[in-house]
């Protein structure tokens, strides 16, 4: 919830008016170095439980960075991408939750809907869910170790889930990499927005079993503008753009990817493969590893990740909340 003024006007920024939204100028210093802290500076033990926000935003940052590979998304967007309009537009409001000196939750929530919750403590979920109701909340992600528990309790924000995924979360290293580069792959550049629009249009239509029609064709242009910005790949067939892949969210140790989609006439061809493969050898040059998430009962994807190297790394749930 916000103020005429756009301030965010939750509980935790009603108290503490220094937490809220922040963008990427408040982290400071190196984004790496947080990754080479393992463990937060010591505090004043307590029992209580105290909300934080950005004044204690370099202890939510090292919290978040213990757990990066549950927290990709949130530190992509906290690093790195403040000067991008897609993201700037909607950056999260990070709250933290503190017991016995130590940081044990962090949530993002975005001024879009997006709520991405994580916790070391269960004891501290009423207190998040406290906090996350003065805001309005559409979708929820995250692992699921996290995010079952808080659908359990969900009924306590006069919410309900209308859609349900879950994901298995998978990794490939440089070891593991199984390379399957296919002719026609390359990265998207400018001229190719319109064209990859198109793909993801067919791709959300798919995704939610919506008629192509209902999908926001203004919002998949952006995305595919942004997509181009972050390094997208695709592929082309009988001079058409007819596959893509393209990379969601970047931090230091890792790249996630996402929207991959085929058009359905060219399935079964390896041009899934082609595309994550572009993908994967840029960024393995430079990262540790690239992650993913497939929906658990989509078996043919399953098993393109597989030939290429991925391997399961945890599970992930998405729902749309109404």
């Amino acid at each position: 919830m916000a103020n005429r003024d756009g301030a965010c006007a939750c509980s935790v920024c009603r108290t503490n008016p220094r937490a809220g939204i922040i963008g990427t100028k408040s982290l400071g210093g190196d984004a790496r170095a947080f990754f080479s802290e393992a463990i937060l500076p010591a505090g004043a033990a307590t029992d209580t439980l105290e909300r934080v926000g950005d004044e204690a935003l370099d202890d939510l940052m090292r919290y978040l960075c213990r757990h990066h590979h549950e927290n990709i998304a949130l530190l992509s967007d906290l690093w790195g991408r403040g000067g991008d309009h897609w993201a700037r537009n909607d950056r999260p409001a990070l709250l933290g939750y503190r017991l016995q000196g130590e940081i044990v939750a962090v949530q993002g929530i975005y001024h879009s809907g997006r709520w991405l919750p994580h916790f070391e403590r269960q004891e501290v979920l009423p207190a998040m869910l406290e906090d996350a109701r003065d805001h309005r909340l559409r979708w929820m992600m995250g692992v699921r170790r996290v995010v079952d528990p808080i659908l359990e309790r969900l009924p306590e924000l006069d919410l309900r889930v209308s859609f349900d995924e879950i994901d298995a979360f998978c990794y490939v290293d440089r070891v593991s990499f199984a390379p399957r580069p296919t002719p026609g792959v390359r990265r998207a550049t400018r001229r190719d927005a319109r064209a990859l629009a198109t793909l993801r249009c067919a791709f959300e239509a798919e995704y939610f079993g919506l008629p192509v029609e209902r999908i926001e064709r203004s919002w998949c242009l952006r995305a595919a503008e942004h997509y181009i910005r972050e390094g997208a790949y695709l592929a082309e067939r009988d001079g058409h753009i007819v596959a893509m892949a393209a990379v969601e969210s970047s931090i230091p140790q890792l790249t996630h990817i996402g929207a991959v989609y085929t058009h359905h006439g060219y399935r079964g061809q390896g041009l899934a493969k082609g595309v994550v493969t572009a993908i994967c050898q840029e960024h393995l040059r430079v990262k540790e590893r690239v992650t993913l998430n497939v929906r658990v009962d989509n078996e043919p994807a399953s098993r393109a990740y597989q030939a290429l190297g991925f391997r399961v790394w945890g599970d992930y749930r998405m729902c749309r909340l109404s």
